[in-house]
């Protein structure tokens, strides 16, 4: 579909051979140059969307954290605590409010970071962010959230604050479609750039992972 889904699927493709290599690893100059040929075509398709290793990189690593940060936010709108009034108490949604609020917070902080990285990352990653939320535009509606011409999200509170619980869980719970469209993404993103940082940088284990 874009760049960043081609260069994804490329080096999920190329997983295998490494990890069986890496299995078999002894000291072996071929399969030392197998494996070091492999991952320079991965660094070089990032370096290709503009990562590389220099102190360029920060707005990269803001994006993985911002990316992150939305995801936390959203696995912490799975605590049923948010839902359900205390023991002997009558239900108060003020936590729930402010998860909503934090959310909305976090998101609008990953595409502000999406649009100052520029390039493949943000026009593929936006895009998706953006159609997760028009998938579930009535709902959100329904909820007192909409998107603003510059793709971010404004929380009309009345109509949140009347919302029901049960729509807020549906919507924005782990096992809403909502969720798992911003979970792909999120780890879609945190592996591209964790990966191309660690190959520009050489600090990088048999998996790919940083050291």
């Amino acid at each position: 579909m874009s760049t960043i889904h081609n260069s994804m699927e490329y080096y999920q493709s190329n997983q295998g051979l490494l990890s069986m290599l890496n299995s078999k690893k002894s000291g072996n100059a071929l399969i030392d140059q197998i494996i070091s040929n492999n991952d320079l075509k991965f660094q070089r398709k990032m370096e290709s969307m503009g990562l590389s290793a220099d102190g360029s990189n920060s707005k990269y690593k803001n994006v993985d954290k911002a990316a992150n940060n939305l995801l936390d936010a959203l696995e912490k709108l799975d605590d049923k605590s948010l839902y359900e009034a205390e023991a002997g108490k009558e239900y108060d949604n003020t936590g729930l409010l402010k998860g909503v609020s934090n959310f909305v917070t976090a998101y609008n902080s990953a595409i502000t970071n999406l649009t100052k990285c520029g390039g493949a990352l943000n026009n593929s990653f936006k895009t998706e962010f953006e159609e997760a939320f028009k998938a579930k535009k009535d709902e959100f509606a329904n909820i007192g959230i909409t998107m603003s011409s510059d793709n971010k999200l404004v929380i009309d509170q009345d109509k949140l604050s009347a919302a029901k619980p049960e729509d807020i869980k549906a919507l924005l719970g782990s096992s809403s479609s909502y969720y798992k469209n911003i979970a792909s993404a999120v780890s879609s993103i945190d592996t591209i750039i964790n990966k191309a940082l660690a190959m520009g940088s050489g600090n990088y284990n048999a998996k790919g992972l940083m050291i």
